[in-house]
């Protein structure tokens, strides 16, 4: 629409035309209801935009700039009645939409006394007599909005229609291409500022690789394009759908989130009736999948469409065939989405050097030769700034998106870097070094070689390391892990079962191990103290140890009366705050080779003085 100058000619910054222009009318039922001298409308920014008079006081600009200042003002008041230098009276109203966001701001100047106003009124008075002309006003503007922006939203579809050559819809399908999903969700989302509730669906076809490997790829294309016209004929209206790779969709429905996952439910049921017996074999097909609520307020719209994609996979996870509705008091799904997000910060923070080495004191609870002071290294993720993250923040998605190998050789890349600077010390020092390493690596088939000749070219002691494995992961591999751990225990290292009392082993498995230490999972340790169930299953298993002629460590011993406690229970070791905190490697490492340090450490002095780090 147009702003007219008083003259009727366009300003030199006007808008296209039919935007300010037309207003006469209204500033002619303003004059006729109160003796006006002027009417003056000025836009959201304060810029004048249509007058009765072509040189409007010049006192308007700043008192209008005033208003718009104070436009949180849920009310109009007198403080919006102001008066000239020439002695008339400015009246000022906000032209509010349905939203409370101000549109515009109208100013009506009265006429001097002798011209037609021989009454005061004040602003009360004079707004309820302008308040009709206004309420028209404010619909007049508020339906050029709407007309604004549908064609603005015109403008982006005749676009989108004219970019179909250029591969907006998929041919195979039918529907939407990525990018023209993203920019059609954009559109009809964005554009609606927050005025509509949407759902999206994240659909994926379940095992289309087996029927690619058994009817061949031609069928499984078939088996998409029956899909995609099975999207389009169901579709509700106002949705929209696109295949976004490979056997993966994305459609996203105005509606709350029951309704999109009834459609789900349907699509899922329609789509079991695609199978069909192809060469005397079954042709079965199904789909998995994820329904969340579309959250319009946010800075990315296709972030919020990952929360679908995160039911989807649980859909899969859960047996396939079904619909899952990503809700936040769902643990499970929130961790999910929560390692998507993380996942790529990880992969950055791998590639561009951004973890560190902590260290954490295992300390033995009686000075015994034989108990040698152990440290635990532990792993932290730096963000851009330097703040670490420890391993809760980002092993879940470590684990689910395969990347606890290449963490795992980094660890123990820059443990055996860092130590063998410390060579000399070290090799007088009553000290130890553990190392986690996951079920991951140890089902990696180059990593039993990669380790051994870490430790062999190292230049350290064997004796100085013990590698730390938990039960679930050993167990779940036993027979790798015992040649693993039987090569590792030849060369002199230690090795430590962690976790213990958590998983699902059985003595026998215990017997079969070659294993050096038990390490007692925190969440028994923790209740130790005035539990008596407790206490006999840590005194069980510290009994066990030692007729193993293994060790024990108690974890997560963040008070003195579970330290003491879980000491006089015949555990040999303990690890936690009450112990020591972690802290950095190198500054320990800088610490056991300051000039003062070498015969406090071949003492253990300067070990078990690390508490009060």
């Amino acid at each position: 629409m147009t702003l007219e100058a008083p003259s009727g000619r366009p300003e030199a910054s006007a808008k296209p035309p039919d935007t300010w222009s037309g207003l006469q009318p209204y500033a002619q039922v303003c004059r006729m209801l109160l003796p006006a001298r002027s009417v003056s409308i000025f836009d959201a920014r304060g810029v004048l935009r249509w007058s009765t008079e072509a040189a409007p006081a010049a006192e308007l600009k700043p008192i209008v700039a005033a208003v718009l200042a104070d436009a949180g003002s849920a009310s109009q008041s007198a403080r919006d009645l102001h008066m000239l230098s020439d002695g008339t009276s400015a009246y000022v109203f906000r032209i509010r939409d349905d939203a409370r966001r101000v549109l515009a701001v109208v100013a009506v100047v009265r006429a001097a006394a002798g011209e037609g106003n021989d009454e005061t009124r004040d602003y009360a008075a004079v707004r309820a007599r302008l308040g009709p002309a206004l309420e028209c006003l404010r619909r007049e503007m508020l339906a050029r909005v709407v007309i604004g922006r549908l064609k603005h939203n015109a403008a982006e579809l005749e676009q989108m229609r004219r970019s179909t050559a250029a591969g907006s819809f998929d041919s195979l399908t039918g529907l939407y291409t990525r990018p023209a999903f993203e920019t059609r969700v954009r559109l009809e989302v964005a554009g609606a500022e927050g005025s509509s509730s949407w759902s999206s669906l994240y659909i994926n076809v379940d095992q289309l690789h087996v029927i690619n490997d058994n009817f061949g790829m031609r069928v499984g294309d078939g088996v998409l394009g029956q899909l995609g016209e099975l999207l389009r004929s169901r579709l509700p209206q106002g949705a929209f759908a696109a295949r976004i790779s490979g056997d993966r969709f994305a459609v996203l429905v105005p509606g709350h989130l029951d309704d999109a996952e009834r459609f789900g439910e349907t699509l899922r049921e329609a789509a079991e009736q695609l199978g069909t017996t192809h060469d005397n074999s079954r042709l079965r097909v199904s789909i998995s999948v994820g329904v969340a609520a579309l959250d319009s307020s946010a800075g990315e719209l296709m972030h919020s469409l990952a929360a679908a994609e995160t039911a989807c996979k649980a859909a899969k996870d859960r047996g396939r065939n079904r619909v899952e509705v990503y809700r936040t008091n769902d643990v499970s799904l929130v961790r999910r989405f929560a390692d998507i997000n993380i996942v790529g910060r990880l992969h950055d923070a791998i590639s561009s050097g951004r973890l560190r080495l902590d260290a954490q004191l295992i300390l033995p609870f009686e000075r015994d030769s034989r108990l040698k002071p152990h440290y635990e290294l532990l792993v932290r993720m730096l963000d851009e700034d330097g703040t670490a993250a420890g391993p809760d923040s980002f092993m879940s998605a470590a684990l689910r998106y395969q990347l606890m190998p290449s963490i795992d050789r980094w660890v123990i890349d820059t443990a055996v870097e860092r130590l063998k600077a410390c060579a000399g010390v070290l090799s007088r020092a009553p000290l130890g070094f553990a190392i986690n390493f996951s079920g991951q690596s140890l089902n990696d088939e180059a990593f039993d070689d990669f380790l051994i000749e870490r430790i062999k070219s190292s230049g350290l002691s064997p004796e100085l390391f013990c590698f730390e494995l938990t039960e679930n992961a050993t167990i779940a591999s036993i027979a790798r892990a015992t040649a693993l751990l039987s090569k590792l225990r030849a060369l002199g290292c230690g090795i430590a079962l962690d976790d213990f009392g958590t998983g699902l082993s059985s003595l026998s498995y215990l017997r079969q191990l070659p294993v050096t230490m038990l390490k007692i999972d925190g969440s028994i340790v923790r209740d130790v103290v005035g539990d008596p169930r407790t206490e006999s299953m840590v005194r069980a298993i510290a009994q066990l140890a030692r007729t193993m002629s293994l060790t024990t460590v108690a974890e997560y011993v963040e008070t003195e009366a579970i330290r003491t406690r879980v000491a006089t229970l015949g555990v040999d070791y303990g690890q936690g705050f009450a112990i020591s905190k972690p802290l950095p490697l190198d500054d320990l490492l800088a610490e056991i080779t300051a000039p003062s340090a070498p015969d406090r450490v071949a003492r253990a002095d300067l070990v078990i003085a690390s508490p009060a780090h």
